[in-house]
């Protein structure tokens, strides 16, 4: 059995006090699909240090588990008729791995897609932004409050949603894939499906696992941190 740790990012918890999601109009009768991939594992995700907006690569197991998403996506899915990630190398490694092996649709980098950014307070352990930093408690007074240099968790949110918004507006009727982050993916799904960022701990996703986001045209979540391709790789401490 494998075990999938998230441990580390459950401290991290966004303010109720958030902007309300608009309902995203549709023009056909056809379902438009995102479908969701976190990126690879990296050396970071291991130990327990906050990465954000800081490019880090793919470890050795995190290239695996990208060329086993690559390998799901390739035979059993829709052809995918774009792909949008994260610019960060974590998410871009995975993003390119994976369009070589569907055909290479159009890929795009798009900032929006990035993690939550700390700005000075990056390569902090998750203890230390906890108990040092005290940043989940001042996020949790204050929605707007922000680390020196980086951006607050409503600024967070509201970049994540608009993103996926403007992607499945793009491509109504069709299936896409985003390649993001574990924050930004679960953000975005409390966002879009509940209205509510304390929610996302709901959504979270281990590296490399498959989620499903479909508009018709409301909101509806088909599947959530499907790890199927990647049984017998493992994750964090079992590699």
């Amino acid at each position: 059995m494998i075990r999938y740790d998230l441990g580390h990012i459950h401290n991290l918890l966004l303010p109720r006090k958030l902007l309300i999601i608009p309902p995203m109009t549709q023009s056909t009768n056809q379902p438009t699909t995102l479908l969701l991939v976190r990126h690879g594992e990296t050396d970071a995700n291991v130990s327990g240090v906050w990465q954000g907006s800081t490019n880090s690569a793919l470890n050795a197991r995190g290239q695996v588990q990208a060329r086993a998403i690559a390998a799901r996506l390739a035979a059993n899915n829709p052809p995918l008729v774009a792909i949008y990630s994260s610019p960060l190398d974590r998410a871009a490694q995975t993003a390119k791995i994976i369009a070589q092996a569907v055909g290479n649709p159009p890929l795009e980098f798009t900032p929006a897609l990035a993690e939550f950014d700390l700005g000075e307070w990056e390569g902090l352990t998750y203890e230390q932004l906890r108990h040092e930093k005290r940043l989940w408690e001042k996020m949790n007074v204050d929605p707007n409050f922000a680390p020196p240099g980086g951006e607050s968790a409503v600024e967070f949110a509201m970049r994540l949603v608009r993103s996926f918004q403007a992607i499945a507006a793009r491509h109504q009727g069709q299936t896409v894939l985003i390649v993001s982050h574990g924050g930004a993916i679960s953000t975005a799904l409390a966002m879009i499906i509940d209205q509510d960022g304390t929610r996302w701990t709901s959504y979270q996703m281990a590296n490399c696992a498959l989620s499903e986001l479909a508009f018709d045209p409301a909101p509806r979540l088909v599947r959530l941190n499907d790890i199927e391709h990647i049984d017998g790789i493992g994750a964090l401490g079992e590699w």
